[in-house]
């Protein structure tokens, strides 16, 4: 029996992992704001899935504190400048120590692999498709915080993708040139081969805050349009 069933909750959890992925996206976007009600029977209608997996997609928004229930149902909490914020600073202080610890190995990793992500971000932006940038952008930052070793810094890194996946693909509309970005993460491996603790800090910092103010800026730029409205 237990055989029997595995297959539909592999597939149930995978449909909740996209039912999230969407309703993060529109809220991180400002598609939702803050109070509005998601209808479960609603939700599921129009994502064309079954009830199951957008509760499955409920739980995961309200760890993340995207929404939290109210009665039977639940309620878009949004994103404020704070949240932004608290969610760089955290992003920032978890690489950085990763990096920290990387610079301080007795030999240096391989950076084979990340050499071929940046590639695949070359690619990306050769061909102006900011969707999959934002994609393997992640991939680069989760790759940069295994190369510490360190597993529940890279663990506690990958609780938080979901959203940070959400927020680099409005950065990544309002970037001037993903050509640039993509020469700053290519430098940033650069930077790590040549052993300078120091520069490779001062260019994680200065790239986590320059995605930090892109962010910010699309968000108040949604905030005074929907003010408007």
């Amino acid at each position: 029996m237990a055989n029997r069933l595995q297959p539909v909750k592999v597939v149930r959890e995978a449909l909740g992992t996209q039912v999230a992925n969407h309703i993060r996206d529109a809220i991180v976007r400002g598609e939702m704001r803050e109070g509005d009600r998601l209808v479960e029977t609603e939700l599921a209608e129009s994502l064309n899935v079954s009830r199951g997996p957008v509760r499955d997609g409920f739980r995961v928004l309200e760890a993340e504190g995207l929404i939290a229930k109210q009665g039977q149902g639940y309620l878009v909490q949004s994103l404020d400048e704070r949240d932004i914020n608290e969610l760089y600073s955290l992003r920032s202080a978890l690489e950085s120590l990763a990096m920290s610890m990387t610079m301080a190995l007795e030999e240096m990793p391989d950076l084979v692999a990340l050499r071929a992500v940046v590639d695949a971000m070359k690619k990306a932006a050769d061909a102006g498709d900011s969707d999959e940038f934002a994609r393997v952008d992640v991939i680069f930052h989760s790759m940069l915080c295994d190369l510490s070793g360190h597993r529940r810094l890279a663990a506690v890194w990958r609780q938080y993708e979901p959203i940070t996946m959400a927020l680099l693909r409005v950065t990544v509309l309002v970037d001037d040139d993903l050509h640039e970005t993509t020469a700053r993460h290519a430098l940033l491996l650069d930077l790590i081969e040549g052993g300078d603790s120091a520069a490779v800090l001062t260019e994680l910092a200065d790239h986590l805050d320059g995605s930090r103010a892109r962010m910010l800026e699309a968000w108040r730029a949604t905030v005074a349009e929907k003010s408007s409205d």
